[in-house]
């Protein structure tokens, strides 16, 4: 892991010496010393992390010593780029100062600088004097450092993807459990359960039943929780109310209850809450990953019996933990993979669809299938690793003989594996992997917040030919290749990656390696540390100890997954090395110290779905800034110094905030802006009061003659030209996300690399029409559009964009009868949406238009008579959905309108219950 930090600083160095070089005038010579020494170490890293694997203390000691001069290096490099940010600002003010001319205050900095980098040198010559010492080799001398030759490799093969988790030898386990789980003739609450050991494949499985077509038409309510070692009963609990009942937060539901008030309710209070609400419900309780008797013993009285044939399915171990659960019902037992099914598995995730395994490798294939031991886990990642090697005899005889174990019928082999796996993966994709494993146990992940993370690392090396965050969407793909992550869902616009998970051994056998390398140290709400945290990266699950992090100021990444902020913001006393913090969905976070602003090197603030009211002027100073997620807070204002960052890629945040700074300056790195509405909670007049770019409304609300109607329409127009001149020469823009009430506005479209836009209201609107197609981006593959209130037919409009491939027309986004697509209309559209047209009631469908269409959803437009004629000419459908139509459409759907879609392969009727 070392090799990856070091080959990042000397690139920075080398970086560093050219843009700032009359700045760094006094330590430029001591600069370039330290790169060329760093770099010279980067050879001796295989030899010395050889030795330590194989127990030598004293090159634990060595590396660790690197690692420790790397990052002092890397803090002195961010130092410096700040400086040089600090500087162009104050250009921007005084235009008329040198660039290069110190302040004081600067020069006294750049001295600091000297000094430390003189002690930086001190210790690397202790290290290459320890290295001669120690004998460590270059293994690499006269060769390049391995990183880029490890991304070259990345794309030596295109990667081929086997999204369906099916795992070969399940068909007949998951017909087998659905009819338990369905039977008719058992009306009792039931219990049943999938026993195997870690690896054997029980959590897919699981979720296949789960999402089973014919288990989501049987029972009224779902919920899945994973239980896991560490599990507080309380919260599973808590995590069953939330998915039986709907919960969501800052939502009230039909039960009469926010997640809010569900958060402060006892133990006994939710229990009780639970068993009347299921009382008459015919539920099914998915418990995952359940390691205990006692588990089932202190939950199994929530669960009532309501004689309707209510299911609890439990995956485990542990076969004890079933039979206590249900003594009388015979557990479900996974076996092993036979050597058929092995290789079946195996060669389906080397090859490409529809490939034969080479004659030359089918011996070698066996062999290494086999060498899994049964364990569908460990097959899958071998076949993944395989996939990224050459189909060569040599190649495979080379990895084979590396496996010089024998299976052992245990699943000790499985970790051998994910070990062998992981040590292949090119050095810049370690640390990504090792970052995956500090989110909860079962979690879906954002693939979105994922590469912005690691971009905010320093993970990504930038590259000329694409974006850091394209380059970080590369090696997720290259992950998911090599079966280290799961994919959950893909954008149904561009097929990309937007939401994974990672395997509960993967996921611990990456928590041991980022300990091991003193990377990540993940914190659970019951875990004691007294002495700190070693690691430069911290994960807190559940609630945060303040005095470990305040006593580990070296800290770069701060995670945290459903915290409980006992003394908010205490915790960020000293923290001032951040590059990451993130705390999403944390409870009785009102408030950010003023002291955030000397975190100088964040890079990631998430603080989405807190209950913060105000953000500290000081985040003006956060010249490093890349992301700023306020989505779901009660944030009303930013400081107008926030634009000044040039740095900013991503920004989420709601109108008011919007509006209260606009945009200024030089944002070329802008990728995404995100508008969502106001704070449900808030109302107008107190929105005009933080306002501060159109203050003199505050003085329109006690003046006689204006309603607070005309104030508001008043508001909305200024809101929407102001929007529209913010947004020009935006070019950098990729993503853009309006989700806004309706104001009328005008964009600007002229921005060349858009490439997804959401617009909630009409705010895209000229002169209540849509603007011609030529005005539209030219790379834009996805549109959805929300209560627009159009009424002239969209489609001769949209249809004549060269590159959409999704289109979504929701809620009143159209307001006519009918609608037509044209022949040669929507030449690379494969999913269409149209969602809550409440007028519809003709749709013509031309022969020819639509080549490309593959997925088709049709959603609570209850005027529409009937599928257009033109459907049936439409060859390439793989998917129809019908949701919430009326029971005569769906009827004459099956009926006399067969034709039209008999040749679609998936067609999904979803009622209203």
């Amino acid at each position: 892991m070392v090799e990856t930090v070091l080959a990042h600083v000397v690139s920075q160095l080398a970086s560093l010496l050219v843009q700032e070089a009359a700045f760094l005038r006094g330590v430029r010579n001591q600069i370039r010393w330290v790169e060329t020494e760093l770099h010279l170490l980067q050879g001796f890293l295989k030899d010395a992390d050889s030795r330590r694997k194989r127990g030598d203390a004293t090159m634990e000691s060595w590396i660790s010593e690197i690692r420790g001069v790397a990052y002092e290096m890397e803090d002195v490099i961010d130092t410096i780029k700040y400086m040089g940010e600090r500087r162009h600002q104050r250009r921007g003010c005084l235009g008329s100062i040198s660039r290069y001319s110190h302040k004081p205050c600067e020069s006294i900095i750049l001295n600091k600088i000297g000094s430390r980098i003189k002690q930086i040198k001190t210790k690397i010559q202790s290290i290459s004097d320890s290295r001669v010492r120690y004998g460590v080799a270059n293994y690499n001398l006269g060769e390049s450092s391995g990183v880029d030759d490890g991304l070259q490799a990345l794309r030596q093969f295109p990667p081929h993807f086997h999204d369906d988790n099916d795992v070969i030898g399940f068909e007949d386990d998951k017909e087998k459990l659905v009819k338990l789980l369905v039977d008719p003739e058992n009306k009792n609450c039931g219990v049943i359960s999938i026993v195997g050991m870690g690896g054997l494949g029980k959590t897919t499985l699981a979720r296949k039943v789960h999402n089973d077509p014919a288990i989501r038409k049987h029972f009224d309510n779902f919920a899945w929780v994973s239980v896991s070692q560490n599990y507080r009963v309380i919260e599973l609990l808590k995590e069953i109310m939330k998915k039986v009942m709907g919960l969501k937060k800052k939502k009230e539901t039909a039960t009469g209850i926010t997640l809010e008030e569900l958060e402060q309710m006892g133990e006994e209070e939710v229990r009780e809450m639970l068993f009347d609400f299921l009382r008459d419900k015919r539920y099914l309780i998915v418990m995952d990953d359940v390691w205990t008797t006692d588990v089932w013993r202190q939950m199994h009285q929530v669960f009532p019996n309501g004689n309707n044939g209510s299911r609890i399915l439990l995956t485990t171990r542990n076969i004890e933990v079933a039979r206590h659960a249900a003594p009388w019902i015979p557990p479900h037992e996974l076996q092993l993979l036979n050597d058929t099914q092995s290789l079946e598995l195996f060669c389906r995730k080397v090859f490409p669809p529809n490939q034969d395994v080479p004659t030359e490798l089918e011996p070698l294939a066996r062999k290494l299938a086999k060498r899994c031991g049964g364990l569908p886990l460990a097959v899958v990642v071998l076949g993944g690793l395989m996939s990224r090697k050459d189909p060569s005899y040599g190649t495979w005889l080379r990895v084979a003989q590396s496996m010089n174990w024998e299976s052992s019928g245990d699943g000790q082999e499985c970790l051998s594996i994910l070990g062998l796996s992981y040590n292949d993966l090119p050095c810049p994709l370690k640390p990504c992997f090792l970052q995956i494993a500090a989110f909860p146990e079962d979690s879906t992940i954002s693939a979105s917040k994922l590469v912005r993370l690691w971009v905010a690392e320093g993970f990504i090396l930038q590259e000329q030919r694409q974006t850091m965050e394209d380059t970080a969407r590369d090696w997720l793909d290259e992950l998911v290749q090599r079966c280290m992550i799961q994919v959950v869902e893909r954008s149904v616009a561009r097929g990309r990656v937007k939401s994974i998970r990672i395997h509960d051994m993967l996921r611990d056998f990456g928590q041991s390696e980022a300990r091991k390398d003193r990377f990540l140290h993940v914190c659970s709400s019951d875990m004691a540390i007294s002495d700190g945290i070693s690691s430069h990266r911290v994960a807190f699950h559940g609630r945060m100890q303040d005095e470990v992090a305040v006593s580990s100021p070296h800290l770069r990444t701060l995670l945290g997954f459903n915290l409980i902020l006992t003394i908010a913001g205490r915790f960020l006393n000293g923290l001032n090395l951040l590059r990451v913090l993130d705390l999403e969905d944390a409870e009785d976070l009102q408030e950010l110290p003023k002291q955030i602003g000397n975190m100088i090197h964040l890079r990631y603030l998430g603080l989405r779905n807190t209950d913060l009211k105000r953000l500290p002027s000081s985040i003006g100073r956060l010249l490093n800034l890349q992301t700023l997620d306020v989505r779901g807070t009660q944030i009303l204002w930013l400081p107008k110094s926030f634009w000044k960052i040039r740095t900013l890629r991503h920004v989420y945040v709601n109108v008011l905030m919007f509006q209260s700074a606009q945009i200024s300056g030089d944002h070329k790195n802008l990728q995404t802006l995100q508008i969502t509405e106001c704070p449900n909670n808030i109302n107008a007049i107190s929105f005009f009061s933080h306002i501060l770019t159109i203050r003199f409304i505050k003085n329109w609300v006690t003046t006689p003659g204006f309603t607070l109607e005309a104030i508001v329409k008043i508001w909305r127009r200024m809101v929407g030209k102001s929007l529209g001149k913010a947004l020009k020469k935006r070019d950098s823009l990729v993503s853009l996300s309006l989700i806004e009430s309706p104001i009328p506005g005008d964009i600007p479209l002229d921005l060349p690399r858009l490439r997804s836009l959401t617009v909630h209201g009409q705010l895209l609107l000229q002169r209540q029409q849509l603007p011609s197609s030529s005005q539209f981006p030219p790379n834009l593959t996805k549109l959805i559009l929300s209560y627009s209130e159009l009424e002239q037919d969209p489609m001769p409009v949209l249809e004549k964009l060269p590159n959409i491939s999704l289109l979504a027309l929701k809620c009143h986004a159209y307001i006519g009868k009918s609608m037509s697509s044209s022949s040669g209309g929507f030449p690379r559209l494969q999913h269409l949406m149209l969602v809550g047209l409440k007028n519809l009631e003709e749709w013509r469908v031309e022969v020819g238009a639509m080549p490309s269409l593959t997925h088709l959803t049709i959603m609570d437009c209850r005027k529409l008579k009937t599928l257009p004629e033109g459907l049936q000419h439409v060859t390439t459908l793989l998917e129809l959905k019908l949701i919430f139509m009326l029971h005569e459409f769906n009827n004459k759907v099956g009926n006399e309108d067969g034709y039209k879609v008999r040749h679609i392969p998936s067609i999904t009727f979803e009622i209203e219950k």
